[in-house]
């Protein structure tokens, strides 16, 4: 890939066609920031180095930048993706929990909290209360976690299942703004101007 220039947050982005002036996310991170976020959520284990090398700073620059953006929250950790297939856990569902007062609601958040099958719970808008991301090897596991232990908890009423029969996307990437048109080649040049 390309060696970038990359900007420092001032001055003006080069787009081929005119100049369009630098934007900075109101997140707090700045045009390099988001390159390097992108590199790492593509794969954590690339050099800082490499990374140096795509983004036009030192690997010790990236370093600093990296550890910056650990210590803000920006990145919270590094973890291993999974196929859930080949881990044993295929069954994919998505599970709407219909809670009977708010007052139940925190001790159903714990208790969910500690069920390792539940890989996210929302608090969502509708009629139902929050909507559960489920893994579980098999429908018996699944009837199992619902039966048993979700609808065993103080104040649910009930709850709707959606068993996914097979995915076409899936991905923990977060889609960083950036100042590019999504179909613009990734390998453009950023210049700073200044």
């Amino acid at each position: 890939m390309p060696r970038r220039k990359a900007s420092r947050g001032r001055g003006w982005n080069r787009n081929d066609d005119a100049f369009v002036p630098m934007t900075f996310h109101p997140s707090g991170l700045d045009e390099v920031d988001r390159l390097i976020l992108d590199i790492l959520q593509r794969n954590a284990r690339t050099s800082r180095a490499e990374i140096g090398r795509e983004v036009g700073l030192s690997g010790a620059a990236v370093h600093e930048r990296i550890k910056k953006l650990e210590r803000s929250g920006v990145i919270r950790r590094y973890a291993a993706l999974l196929d859930a297939r080949r881990s044993g856990c295929d069954l994919l569902a998505y599970v709407q929990v219909f809670i009977d007062h708010p007052r139940n609601e925190a001790v159903f958040l714990e208790e969910v909290g500690r069920m390792p099958e539940v890989q996210e719970c929302h608090r969502v808008t509708g009629s139902a209360t929050c909507l559960l991301k489920v893994r579980v090897g098999d429908r018996l596991g699944l009837q199992r976690l619902i039966l048993d232990r979700v609808n065993a908890i103080s104040g649910v009423q009930r709850t709707e299942t959606v068993v996914v029969l097979s995915s076409t996307k899936e991905s923990p990437r977060l889609h960083l703004v950036s100042s590019r048109p999504v179909d613009e080649p990734r390998d453009e040049r950023l210049v700073d101007e200044s």
